[in-house]
């Protein structure tokens, strides 16, 4: 398959599932993994299977994510041909605000249309894995699919939202589309498709036409006999974020040598945007164990179990256990915190005691002072 026969559509915003990080921020955005954002991993899976072409469709605070990506450099998207393109909202006449992925894609249609692709691998901005798309595409291809949804089987998360449930035959066609929120083992949908472009089009200008809002729900659910929808299963590790306790299990997840080993295959890297930066610097007295750390960081106190992005500075006496310190937070001499998510440039004074439990993370906002 020609590597210009496929392109990307990012739907940046997955309805804000995270609330208090994605306050300012759109959800593609958000820091993960210490030097990461989560929009990293959907670019750097399309780009892995040679798509050189991406639009990101943006709904509302999306200035960070403009900054991240830039012109795609770091995911060589820089191109006179292809390359990434944000596609701002697009608001019909009387409507205030953009509601539900099929309003999004109606608003891609000039990029759909323009962008030469066959097909569109449809990529919501929740999901952390690292996805083998040349096989999914070449498995689409094979099976002369309409769809072919992306899934894992597994355990849905006890804190997760509703998921897509998927009824599949002994060749994977999808004969059935639930939606659920309760734990139990089956196989669901990861919120990666791939779809032929001119059914797309199709699809999404008769679903808006017919004032339909969820692409997922109240089409493709519908169309299971109609269409040759298809399953993929990607059976390494993967985490769809859609509230602050799966986000915090899947930042931990990464402490685990297994996870991180599938998450950052030497065969698909993972990219980001390049920060030239100092090594982190360790005090005589700083104690660390398990722990994330990006550069430029200055540990002089004790990390326990935490994920510290780049620039954070833990003072002497200072303790951090279950802690996710985001770009620049600062930790006071002899403070604690402990199950604590901080937004970048939070800073906790000295001495101060800050504890969540494990059912109920505190939150710093970004550039608070506690």
């Amino acid at each position: 398959m020609r590597t210009s026969a496929v392109a990307g559509l990012i739907f940046a915003n997955s309805d804000d599932k995270l609330k208090k990080l994605t306050a300012n921020r759109s959800m593609a955005s958000v820091p993960f993994g210490a030097r990461y954002r989560i929009v990293d991993f959907a670019l750097s899976n399309l780009v892995n299977t040679g798509v050189t072409s991406v639009g990101i469709i943006t709904k509302e605070n999306y200035r960070s994510l403009m900054d991240h990506v830039g012109n795609g450099i770091s995911w060589d998207l820089d191109r006179k041909n292809g390359g990434v393109y944000f596609i701002p909202p697009y608001y019909k006449r009387g409507v205030k605000r953009l509601i539900g992925t099929v309003a999004s894609i109606v608003g891609a249609t000039d990029y759909i249309e323009r962008c030469g692709a066959d097909y569109i691998v449809l990529y919501d901005s929740h999901i952390i894995a690292n996805i083998d798309l040349s096989s999914a595409l070449k498995a689409h291809k094979t099976k002369g699919a309409d769809i072919t949804v992306i899934y894992h089987n597994g355990k849905l998360p006890e804190k997760s939202s509703e998921k897509m449930i998927l009824s599949l035959d002994g060749d994977n066609r999808v004969k059935g589309i639930a939606f659920s929120e309760e734990s139990q083992e089956t196989c669901f949908g990861i919120g990666v498709s791939i779809i032929n472009k001119d059914l797309l089009l199709k699809l999404a200008t008769e679903a808006d036409e017919d004032g339909l809002t969820s692409f997922a729900r109240e089409v493709l659910a519908q169309k299971t006999e109609e269409l040759k929808i298809f399953g993929f299963e990607h059976s390494e590790y993967v985490a769809v974020m859609d509230n602050t306790a799966t986000y915090f299990e899947a930042s931990m997840a990464l402490l685990d040598k297994k996870v991180r080993s599938q998450l950052f295959n030497k065969k698909r890297p993972i990219f980001t945007k390049v920060r030239d930066g100092m090594p982190t610097r360790y005090g005589v007295k700083a104690s660390v164990k398990n722990c994330l750390v990006g550069d430029d960081c200055i540990i002089e106190g004790t990390v326990i179990n935490s994920i510290l992005s780049r620039g954070v500075k833990v003072a002497k006496g200072a303790v951090v256990e279950n802690c996710i310190l985001m770009q620049e937070t600062k930790i006071g001499e002899n403070a604690t915190v402990c199950n604590v998510i901080a937004d970048k440039n939070a800073s906790v004074d000295d001495s101060v005691v800050l504890k969540g439990t494990s059912e109920r993370y505190c939150f710093i906002d970004k550039n608070q002072i506690l």
